[in-house]
């Protein structure tokens, strides 16, 4: 069984989810029962699974920005530096 201590331990180190199979199942165990870190290694937990599903989101569904070319990047340029001559005028 783990201590507190080695559970937050080993949440910080990695992602739960590499760890082998008995070790991840006595800390989620640990983490399901224990009063005094449950809470906060259960929120943990959370987020390192919110990061991988959303890596894997990103990998997969997210496609690469198109680029600017260079006379697009003039004009914004300066458009903005109009504005921010006008703004500092005002």
């Amino acid at each position: 069984m783990f201590t507190c201590k080695q559970v937050s331990h080993s949440l910080s180190k990695e992602d739960y989810a590499k760890l082998s199979f008995t070790k991840r199942f006595f800390l989620q165990l640990h983490v399901k029962l224990c009063f005094l870190c449950g809470r906060f290694n259960r929120q943990v937990m959370d987020g390192q699974d919110m990061c991988r599903h959303f890596k894997q989101y990103e990998a997969t569904n997210c496609q690469c920005a198109p680029e600017l070319q260079e006379v697009q990047k003039d004009e914004l340029k300066a458009l903005l530096a109009a504005q921010s001559a006008k703004s500092s005028e005002g």
